[in-house]
């Protein structure tokens, strides 16, 4: 046999066996970002998908973003997720105003074929994320139900300065300083109740519990320290205000007493949204740090088996590859043998 033969039948055989080994790997997606329950026209009804550097998916494909269910499997779609230029920016809120945090512990991204008349996902899974069961179970308890409770700590702890900050104002409108002390001691209470705005502060340490269930998730740990210290200051501004109160309790001057009011009602406002100027977050800080608590982040997943059509054994491509590397070893080792037999005749 030839030289140029030789090359020839071997680098035929190379290409023969090539398709076998790269149709038994795909590449994953690349691209990362993050998906974030907020809320919109109700409380967490809204998910917002951000991924840069997404892989850009041939004609014919989609993304489509997905909340899920781990324990159960029930799913909802949230649309078809665009991807211009490697970017993903979506947004989607529940039409019926469902809390998607009660529902939903996990976030997908699946690539669909366009046009798609299956409404499920279709198996190829580009990016997900599940938070904790036990980090999940604390941040509902803050945020959409407490134990014993339908609402969550967190919206407890805003409506119940809503409630005090209204005594405060019932005290501003009354016309004798009975009925403004009768009003502040309302308010009093609202604070220092078992349920009030102090206790409901300190509940903030559910924050805490998801850290510890969650050990390895970043957005755990990280939000959870905010909303501890968000919980830290309510109960700072709260306090004051009590004291505050006890100080306009104990004065005679109707006018005086509404002048006071002012401070009390300054350091309640605080207490429920915080105060920009000194970057301390209050009531309602607390509760979006306990949602982004549960922010979902989208690495890439492992890359899916690519499915082929299965016809007859499933077996004979693999036979077929072996049979073919096994010339290929054959076929080198006769072309030395040829190689050193010519040379040896040259050589005689």
């Amino acid at each position: 046999m030839s030289r140029s033969k030789f090359l020839i039948t071997l680098g035929l055989i190379l290409l023969m066996t090539l398709p076998f080994a790269v149709a038994q790997a795909e590449e994953g997606y690349s691209g990362s970002g993050t998906a974030v329950i907020s809320d919109a026209s109700a409380m967490s009804d809204r998910v917002t998908f951000t991924l840069s550097g997404v892989t850009v998916l041939e004609k014919g494909s989609a993304y489509e973003g997905w909340l899920v269910d781990s324990a159960s499997g029930d799913r909802i779609s949230v649309g078809v997720l665009m991807a211009a230029l490697g970017d993903i920016n979506h947004s989607w809120a529940s039409p019926d105003g469902a809390n998607l945090l009660a529902s939903y512990d996990t976030a997908e991204v699946t690539v669909e074929p366009v046009p798609d008349d299956d409404p499920g996902p279709s198996g190829v899974m580009a990016f997900s994320d599940t938070v904790a069961s036990g980090a999940m179970t604390h941040i509902r308890h803050l945020i959409v139900a407490a134990p014993e409770s339908d609402s969550g700590f967190l919206s407890q702890l805003q409506a119940k300065i809503d409630m005090a900050m209204m005594k405060v104002d019932e005290a501003q409108a009354a016309d004798s300083i009975d009925g403004l002390k009768a009003s502040m001691g309302e308010a009093v209470a609202i604070i220092d109740a078992d349920d009030g705005i102090l206790a409901l502060a300190a509940a903030t340490e559910h924050a805490d519990f998801a850290a510890m269930a969650a050990p390895g998730e970043a957005s755990v740990g990280m939000y959870a320290k905010q909303v501890i210290a968000s919980g830290d200051n309510v109960a700072s501004w709260a306090s004051a205000a009590k004291d505050d109160a006890a100080m306009i309790m104990a004065e005679e001057n109707l006018e005086t007493a509404k002048t006071l009011l002012n401070i009390v009602n300054g350091k309640l406002m605080a207490a429920k949204n915080g105060v920009d100027a000194t970057d301390m977050g209050g009531a309602s800080d607390a509760y979006m740090q306990a949602q982004q608590m549960a922010t979902f982040s989208l690495p890439s997943a492992a890359p899916a088996a690519v499915e082929t059509p299965v016809t007859g054994d499933t077996s004979v491509p693999a036979m077929i590859q072996l049979t073919l590397l096994v010339a290929l070893m054959l076929l080198i080792g006769g072309g030395a043998l040829l190689y050193r037999e010519r040379r040896l005749g040259a050589k005689a």
